[in-house]
């Protein structure tokens, strides 16, 4: 199993940013991530989230350029972004800055793509927020290229490529999508990600989304255990209960949460407690976890859980 730590870079400075990357790579981390908003995430509009609920202003660093001064300053562990969305940028410039960032950390590099959901982050930039089915077609045909380019070949892909030129990615990048639609977004996927990413979900919620994810796979014709497939949570591990409780109960009353429901959905406690939790996980089907941490960072919870938690699941 893999564990990854993803550092959504709102309300932080770059050299914040950048000094705990260095510290998750130390601790024992396998990749770090960023997200893809141009905006700070406010909980009012997408209430599955548990993000910060009244900062929608304030600095928030575009992805594929900070990423690329990020990559550089760490020297073995992944680097991403966890994951983009199709309607910011055309696919061709995301995949000119994918092969950018293969060069920069060659070997490490994962790019993730997704349909976008925040939609006033569409508006606030004057960028066209589709229906849901538009944005999946923008992925579905953004996919289509990338898996084009990254197996060394031109694009042709009505609206997005035209017989393109070769975009060079050497080493290729792993290419992450997103998402739990059954639909489309899961025969996706199936059919051209290296790895899958879902969010705070139980275990038995994850459990029937890799369900659909294998049935998917055989359709297609796919070994599923060539998918990797993740979760991300929130953590809050402490070297006793009562701290971590605490933890996520100050988390969850900061942004309008409910505990209970909170739990559920990450990782609580002690490490021996955590470690129980991440192994519902694994036999649910996962084979990452990415942790979700943003400013201010809980530095000494996470260097407690990649300590000493990670170590069981090598």
């Amino acid at each position: 199993m893999r564990f990854g730590l993803h550092t959504g870079q709102h309300h932080v400075r770059y050299d914040e940013l950048l000094d705990l990357w260095r510290a998750a790579e130390t601790w024992g981390f396998d990749a770090c991530y960023l997200f893809d908003h141009l905006q700070p995430l406010h909980s009012d509009v997408e209430s599955f989230l548990p993000e910060e609920a009244a900062r929608a202003d304030g600095p928030c660093f575009e992805a594929t350029t900070a990423l690329g001064a990020l990559a550089r300053g760490v020297r073995r562990i992944g680097v991403g972004i966890m994951v983009a969305a199709v309607g910011y940028r055309t696919p061709g410039l995301l995949a000119h800055a994918a092969s950018t960032l293969a060069q920069a950390a060659p070997g490490r590099c994962e790019i993730g793509l997704g349909a976008g959901w925040f939609e006033p982050t569409y508006r606030a930039f004057g960028i066209r927020f589709p229906g849901a089915a538009e944005r999946m077609d923008q992925l579905e045909r953004a996919l289509e290229a990338f898996a084009a380019w990254i197996g060394g070949e031109r694009a042709t892909v009505p609206g997005v490529a035209d017989g393109a030129p070769l975009v060079p990615m050497h080493p290729p990048p792993r290419l992450w999508v997103a998402g739990t639609g059954e639909r489309r977004l899961l025969p996706l996927a199936a059919r051209y990600a290296d790895s899958w990413n879902a969010m705070y979900l139980t275990p038995a919620e994850y459990r029937a989304k890799v369900d659909v994810l294998f049935e998917s796979c055989d359709a297609v014709g796919r070994n599923a255990s060539t998918l990797e497939r993740s979760i991300a949570l929130r953590a809050f591990c402490a070297t006793d209960e009562r701290a971590a409780a605490n933890a996520l109960e100050r988390w969850a009353a900061s942004r309008g949460r409910e505990p209970h429901r909170l739990a559920q959905r990450s990782i609580v406690g002690t490490p021996a407690a955590c470690v129980e939790q991440i192994a519902r996980y694994e036999e649910a089907g996962a084979t990452h976890v990415a942790v979700m941490a943003h400013a201010p960072y809980d530095r000494e919870g996470l260097e407690l859980l990649a300590r000493e938690v990670f170590s069981p699941f090598r």
